[in-house]
């Protein structure tokens, strides 16, 4: 009878050892955890990250891709058997829903325009806000685009005095009213009056005020285009919101609008207190930058004494950012 010479039998001690080994994490656990927990730590404390070399900057103008890459970790520790780093991982995706679920789940419809008949006028107004692009080789397209939404109040900015002359035969024949300061402008189906440049920063007019009477009741508008940013070079953005901000603050107006491209996300460090005092129209996350490929939404309608019942985004030619639009009904101002 042959021996069998190849076959070893592990004694209970050896058995218990390979069975722990097995139960202990491996590398790739402590690799998913790490990059779980640094996705947790970003989501709820993004206002520690510093703003040199525009870290903060890139981090809060894109923190809703967290959930993105955060999805992709656990799909990755689960294909690759990290049960220890799937745990974590899940953690930061449940802590991405409990954030930014709500925002998703806004329940309102896009805006039609149908929605802003002339019997209808009555009962609220529609805004519309984009910035054409200097240099835009045909804003009367984009402004025909911003006609077919119906909106009641057009608030665009980067005007030239090209563009201008483009877009003024478009959009005057519909509406009765405008007011433009610097590179700014609004047309308003509605008497526009009271018009005063803010200087919120650069060397020429990219903010205006004025009083807008609708059938409602007067309302207070504020159209801006606060100062660029670029990674490491925040400064002037942050004054020009700073300043704003002082002046919605010190306006008791019990209706106001604050439309424009304020070169902010909402999930912006230094947009949060004026986020504090006004609401944002959007639907979702409603993002507009760049028009290509959206990414994030620094063009916003910020309003208060409205109730908002539909938001869309607008695709329009030659525009490096989407149109945004919001369909406002009367309401009460919200508790302070």
């Amino acid at each position: 009878m042959d021996k069998d010479t190849g076959t070893t039998y592990a004694t209970a001690t050896q058995r218990g050892l390979l069975e722990a080994r097995r139960r202990r994490p491996r590398a790739r656990d402590w690799v998913a955890g790490a990059f779980a927990g640094v996705f947790t730590v970003l989501l709820f404390g993004h206002g520690l990250v510093p703003e040199d070399h525009g870290m903060a900057l890139v981090i809060e103008s894109f923190l809703p891709w967290l959930g993105v890459i955060t999805a992709v970790l656990l799909v990755v520790a689960l294909l690759s058997k990290a049960w220890f780093g799937v745990i974590p991982a899940a953690a930061a995706l449940l802590a991405w829903c409990v954030v930014f679920l709500p925002v998703l789940m806004t329940g309102v419809g896009p805006v039609s325009a149908a929605d802003t008949t002339e019997e209808g006028a009555a009962n609220g107004l529609t805004v519309a806000t984009q910035n054409l692009r200097a240099g835009n080789p045909d804003p009367g397209a984009a402004a025909e685009k911003l006609l077919e939404s119906g909106a009641d109040v057009v608030v665009l900015q980067e005007l030239t005095g090209p563009t201008l002359e483009r877009i003024s035969p478009v959009l005057d024949g519909t509406y009765g009213h405008r007011l433009t300061a610097g590179t700014v402008g609004v047309w308003s189906r509605f008497p526009l009056s009271q018009g005063e440049p803010l200087a919120l920063g650069l060397g020429w007019s990219r903010a205006v005020s004025m009083q807008m009477e609708t059938p409602d009741g007067p309302v207070q508008l504020y159209a801006v285009h606060l100062p660029s940013v670029r990674p490491g070079d925040v400064s002037s953005r942050n004054n020009g919101l700073e300043k704003l901000t002082r002046i919605v603050e010190a306006d008791i107006s019990p209706r106001m609008l604050v439309v424009g491209d304020f070169n902010a996300a909402a999930t912006d460090r230094s947009f949060t207190p004026l986020l504090a005092i006004l609401d944002d129209a959007r639907s979702g996350f409603g993002f507009t930058w760049p028009a290509g490929l959206p990414a994030t939404r620094p063009d916003h309608i910020l309003f208060r004494g409205f109730t908002m019942t539909g938001a869309s985004v607008i695709s329009s030619p030659g525009t490096d950012h989407l149109a945004t639009t919001a369909r406002l009904q009367p309401g009460t101002t919200r508790p302070s």
